[in-house]
């Protein structure tokens, strides 16, 4: 029962049976004669270096049912720039390359600076996103949208594939597909998940009481995976988050605009494998800066609630945090022991105590700053403001593909 219980107040779906991904793929390009699926990839030039990269393009070549793949270009000169498209003209599938960095990008980012909206030179995945999405939505033929990260070490196109299929199949009412997965080798990995994300909303839970929205928020198996995919009418009005809490606030976004009956999180693979970061030096680095950036965006999200963090409130959360994360330390320990997996207990209360000093800069800055980085603004909001700006930022990405 434990891998098909439903256990949240969402749709899980995960990998059972022994249903190929040839026979999906062909059912999906089926369904791509009447809706238009689109992969969006935020990428670094720096990738295109790396291994993971290329087998990413490798397996791409083998998909038929996409529309288009628009893939954000973030540290690039006009060389690279020109380098990446040469690689990415390979695939079958058409590929527009949005070079954030060249001028005609730039420029229109300034247009959005000098009409009011917030955030647009806050460079980042966040950003990159937000800007591929805007991309994608001036093409009104455009139906839904996937997106994942471009340093998965041992990547297979059963990703795009189990992001798509809930969504486009018309059979289902989903509008909001969320990526999950194991993170394991020889031991596990996930820390910001495991020994972070999860015991803190243990935690406001055990402080603030029960709410449907932290309900919501602990139905995600892996609430921090970077892959998802949307229909095109949802896209329209999310608001994007340009710092490390871009997965929280996108969900909390998600569960502003849309009904819980049409959210759904896929199994997208068995285990994932990906580049893995340090802890950092201290909360301006490494997974200690994205636990202060998580902590931060949930903060703001709850205040927005009526909730708040007074400093009685917030010492208990406290303390209930590093109880919540011991406890969590004993069940992980036992999950190593009976698979046979590394696990040191060591490591993982030093990452509890990186997580603590993260949660207490995070308040400090809350307590400053209670509006923080302002998220990136939904796409429907730039339209009105700007009726032109889709048109001119389709085009200005055509003229630097030509």
């Amino acid at each position: 029962m434990s891998d098909f219980f439903q256990n949240g107040v969402i749709t899980t779906i995960p990998r059972l049976g022994n249903r190929s991904l040839e026979d999906m793929e062909s059912e999906l390009d089926k369904l791509s004669k009447r809706r238009n699926m689109v992969l969006i990839l935020p990428a670094l030039y720096s990738e295109f270096e790396t291994p993971a990269m290329h087998n990413i393009i490798e397996e791409l070549k083998h998909i038929k049912y996409l529309y288009k793949i628009v893939l954000g270009l973030d540290g690039a000169n006009k060389e690279q720039f020109e380098e990446v498209k040469q690689i990415m003209s390979v695939l079958p599938t058409p590929v527009d390359v949005i070079w954030n960095d060249g001028p005609r990008v730039m420029e229109l980012k300034k247009e959005l600076d000098e009409a009011g909206f917030q955030s647009t030179d806050v460079k980042g995945k966040g950003l990159n996103v937000w800007m591929m999405i805007g991309y994608v939505l001036s093409d009104s033929n455009a139906y839904a949208i996937a997106l994942h990260d471009c340093d998965i070490v041992n990547y297979t196109r059963e990703i795009p594939a189990r992001l798509f299929y809930p969504i486009v199949h018309p059979a289902f009412d989903f509008e909001f597909n969320k990526g999950y997965y194991s993170r394991v080798t020889d031991k596990l990995h996930g820390r910001a998940t495991r020994l972070f994300y999860t015991p803190l909303l243990k935690s406001i839970e055990r402080v603030f009481g029960k709410s449907r929205y932290l309900d919501y928020m602990s139905s995600f198996r892996y609430a921090l995976s970077g892959e998802f995919a949307f229909i095109r009418s949802l896209a329209r009005g999310i608001r994007i988050s340009p710092t490390w809490g871009l997965e929280v606030s996108t969900l909390s976004e998600i569960y502003n605009n849309t009904s819980k009956k049409r959210i759904c999180q896929s199994e997208i693979m068995e285990s994932y494998e990906h580049k893995h970061q340090e802890m950092g030096e201290n909360s301006n680095s490494g997974v200690s800066k994205m636990a202060k950036e998580i902590a931060e965006t949930i903060f703001r999200i709850m205040s927005q609630s009526g909730v708040s963090f007074g400093s009685a409130k917030f010492n208990a959360l406290l303390t209930t945090y590093y109880e919540e994360s011991r406890r969590a330390i004993e069940q992980y320990s036992a999950v190593s022991e009976v698979n046979g997996l590394k696990y040191s207990r060591k490591s993982e209360i030093e990452a509890i105590r990186g997580f603590v000093d993260a949660l207490r800069e995070a308040n400090e800055e809350f307590n400053k700053d209670p509006m923080g980085v302002p998220s990136l603004a939904a796409w429907t909001n730039v339209r009105s403001v700007l009726p032109s700006f889709t048109y001119y930022y389709n085009k200005a990405v055509r003229l630097d593909n030509r």
